[in-house]
């Protein structure tokens, strides 16, 4: 029987979608000392996270990558307001074009599971920024120098403010920061990025930027 922890000091809901009944007893713990949280559900399949979803507001859903395959295909539909955070074994990343195109908010590495990383993760997330392992975030900007024929051959059509939102998103920016360089509402930056992600056929942040920098649209050292 799957457990849920309450704590006093915070206000986020977190699901835990883990098959693995001990590893996800270590995350569980692991969330009980996050200042941030205020309650826990372990879920042990899809169907137990929808069930819940039903019944009240998931805040975060943190997901391993075997439960995680249904999110490809229609994790937008199901999940709503849900931030998506995708557990990553650092030791078994293959794919890693596979893993930016997940639609998730971010991710966050097995090996370095502790409660002060996993509050960070929802802190930044919640500022619009799309936290990653640096071994993921290595091997992505590596690939983006690939050649990438199918985004090369795109034509991209961007507003110029859409050029500007863009470059500082390829920079690492969360929407606030976007936001605040471009002096415009937090409201319009998160409207410039969805339309940049939109026109770049991109799920998310990370797939946009190695999209444009692929597309030529944006230089990036």
């Amino acid at each position: 029987m799957h457990s849920m922890l309450e704590i006093d000091r915070g206000t986020l809901t977190v699901a835990v979608l883990v098959d693995n009944e001990v590893f996800g007893r270590g995350i569980e713990a692991v969330l009980g000392s996050v200042p941030e949280v205020s309650t826990v559900h372990r879920c042990g399949s899809r169907e137990e996270y929808e069930m819940l979803s039903q019944f009240g507001g998931v805040d975060f859903l943190i997901v391993a990558l075997p439960e995680a395959h249904w999110l490809e295909k229609d994790g937008r539909a199901v999940r709503g307001s849900t931030h998506v955070i995708l557990l990553v074994d650092e030791a078994a990343i293959t794919d890693v074009t596979q893993l930016a195109s997940m639609p998730v908010d971010g991710f966050v590495s097995q090996q370095r599971l502790t409660a002060n990383l996993l509050s960070d993760t929802l802190q930044r997330i919640r500022r619009g920024e799309l936290p990653m392992p640096p071994t993921l975030t290595r091997a992505l900007l590596a690939r983006a120098d690939e050649p990438g024929p199918s985004t090369r051959t795109r034509t991209v059509n961007l507003t110029a403010r859409e050029t500007e939102a863009l470059n500082l998103l390829v920079k690492g920016l969360s929407n606030k920061q976007i936001a605040r360089r471009l002096a415009i509402s937090s409201h319009g930056a998160k409207r410039l990025v969805a339309s940049i992600m939109l026109k770049l056929d991109s799920p998310n942040r990370t797939t946009a930027a190695i999209n444009a920098i692929r597309a030529g649209l944006v230089d990036y050292d």
